[in-house]
């Protein structure tokens, strides 16, 4: 099995430290669904905007630091509506996962 692939949206965020979490549920156009993050490393702050979230899955823990926090995308998959994966690759407590539509960088 070959190696997951890493989205460009931000390169190494487990480095960065999750300081706003904010989820926003559209029952009625679950496409309107979102999640945002903003991630901080040193004095440079990162919003992403992560579009269509399902399977949210925070652990015991949270909010401290996710330190393996990764994102892969997985938009060659062929799974409907699922392009991208929040995963944590060190399996650290508090961590945040979940899959999501899409993902945009949001100034």
């Amino acid at each position: 099995m070959s190696e997951p692939k890493l989205h460009s949206v931000l390169s190494k965020p487990h480095e960065y430290e999750l300081t706003e979490f904010y989820y926003h549920v559209v029952k009625e156009d679950p496409g309107q669904s979102f999640i945002d993050m903003t991630l901080r490393k040193n004095n440079e702050s990162v919003k992403l905007k992560f579009w269509q979230p399902t399977n949210l899955r925070i652990e015991e823990g949270f909010p401290q630091p996710t330190g393996g926090m990764v994102f892969y995308d997985i938009s060659a998959n062929g799974l409907e509506n699922i392009g991208v994966e929040v995963a944590d690759f060190e399996a650290s407590w508090g961590s945040v996962t979940f899959f999501a539509k899409s993902v945009e960088k949001i100034s």
